[in-house]
């Protein structure tokens, strides 16, 4: 797989971002989309959709890579928004904590909609802040 395409541009829309992880995410195919993820960003990206519906597997180093974007749009107060519509993959995420960091959405439409209601201030990314525990309200 080296050398294959592994980010795929759908659209943008100047600082929004929407690709596709076209294949396999490993240890060989990783840098690909650091690098191409990176030159979205490195070009003005501050929202990023990913869909994963192609994705077959993502070892942990395809997981260090979203969580780098993660990590420099959330510095620039842009947001990283996953379309998970493989249930397993989603529980996978969930299972990682994945869930509480990014924000991750069971279908591509919502998903766009979604970084567009964050770019417009009109949704908070990720999921709502849990209430507070028993003790610590008392």
């Amino acid at each position: 797989m080296r050398g294959h395409t592994v980010l795929q541009l759908i659209e943008r829309d100047g600082d929004l971002a929407v690709a596709a992880l076209a294949d396999d995410v490993d240890f060989y195919t990783s840098s690909g989309l650091r690098n191409a993820g990176l030159a979205l960003l490195d070009d003005g990206c501050r929202y990023l959709v990913l869909d994963t519906s192609s994705l077959g597997f993502i070892d942990s180093s395809g997981i260090t890579v979203l969580l780098a974007f993660w990590q420099r749009l959330h510095a620039a107060d842009g947001a990283l928004v996953l379309a998970v519509p493989d249930e397993g993959l989603r529980r996978r995420m969930d299972v990682l904590g994945l869930d509480t960091v990014l924000t991750i959405t069971p279908a591509l439409g919502e998903a766009v909609t979604r970084a567009r209601q964050i770019r417009a201030g009109t949704r908070s990314p990720g999921r709502p802040p849990a209430p507070p525990a028993a003790s610590e309200s008392a």
